[in-house]
């Protein structure tokens, strides 16, 4: 029999979370032994996906992407190596789910008890990043500059709705915090090489992020290479435009942008710039980001 630990976030979706997380311990149940540990506060379950790392085959985080982000990052943190972890699975239960449409997940219990059974098991790299708080991993995508700005507001008053409902009913706070922004200039090295000055920087591991948003339709977490984005500064009638392409297409479609692939970057900047991971406020620049390749064992459900 598999052993699980359901890590669940009972604040998310409205409270949507832990029903799911029962309905998803039932159904596996007569076939698994299943525990369901609920978070209390930011970073418990962090703390508990470092603890069941060392005593069960599969980890399932219950919640939105920064429950997803946290759990992962707890399985890095328990020192053991990918091969040892324990598979991490995801079952959606948030109101801004990018991760959802990155890897094309249900949010249905019964239908992720049932692929649970013969679940294909995927190798996928993540980015680590070090700056002067510690480090910290991220699956889907790192930003520096704006997107960063946008995510600290929404973040700081942070009850209710995320995602684009979230964004839509905190509008006055974003546009506030927006105007604040005075852009500095970041500058990063990619693989050694410059890769010039923005008001912007982007690391996608996979396309989708927030608010329904398309980096890049070539990133790909099991490539080996992160995909870095820059944006130049910019006037309200560009970033109007690079807010549309990034809606309807994808950023990289605007010729206004810089895209390269990479496994190695640096970030430093002229100014405070903060940087969010998988749509999570966490620090400010300088930071160093780099590959981790196939670090994280991923079920597919």
């Amino acid at each position: 029999m598999k052993s699980y630990a359901l890590i669940v976030n009972p604040s998310s979706g409205k409270g949507r979370a832990l029903p799911k997380a029962e309905a998803l311990r039932s159904r596996l149940s007569d076939a698994a032994t299943v525990e369901v540990l609920e978070t209390t506060h930011r970073g418990a379950a962090m703390e508990f996906a470092s603890e069941a790392a060392l005593h069960v085959d599969r980890v399932i985080a219950v919640g939105g992407d920064g429950t997803l982000h946290e759990v992962m990052n707890g399985l890095i943190s328990s020192g053991l190596g990918p091969s040892d972890l324990p598979a991490l699975g995801f079952l959606p239960a948030g109101t801004a789910n990018a991760a959802v449409r990155a890897f094309r997940l249900s949010s249905d219990p019964d239908s992720v008890a049932a692929a649970l059974i013969n679940a294909e098991v995927m190798p996928l790299d993540i980015g680590m990043v070090h700056h002067e708080g510690g480090q910290h991993a991220f699956l889907l995508w790192f930003g520096a500059g704006w997107d960063a700005v946008v995510i600290h507001a929404l973040n700081s008053r942070r009850v209710g709705l995320m995602g684009v409902s979230g964004l839509v009913g905190h509008t006055p706070q974003v546009l506030e915090a927006i105007a604040r922004y005075d852009q500095p200039t970041i500058t990063s090295q990619v693989n050694g090489s410059a890769f010039g000055a923005h008001s912007s920087v982007i690391i996608a591991n996979v396309g989708p992020i927030a608010f329904g948003g398309m980096v890049t339709e070539a990133a790909d977490p099991a490539d080996g290479q992160l995909d870095v984005v820059g944006v130049p500064h910019v006037t309200v009638l560009r970033a109007i435009h690079l807010g549309f392409r990034l809606m309807t297409s994808s950023l990289t479609r605007s010729s206004a942008v810089h895209h390269t692939p990479g496994s190695h970057i640096t970030l430093q900047a002229d100014g405070h710039v903060p940087f969010q991971l998988d749509g999570e406020p966490v620090g400010v620049l300088p930071a160093t980001v780099t590959l981790m390749r196939n670090a994280v064992r991923f079920l597919r459900t």
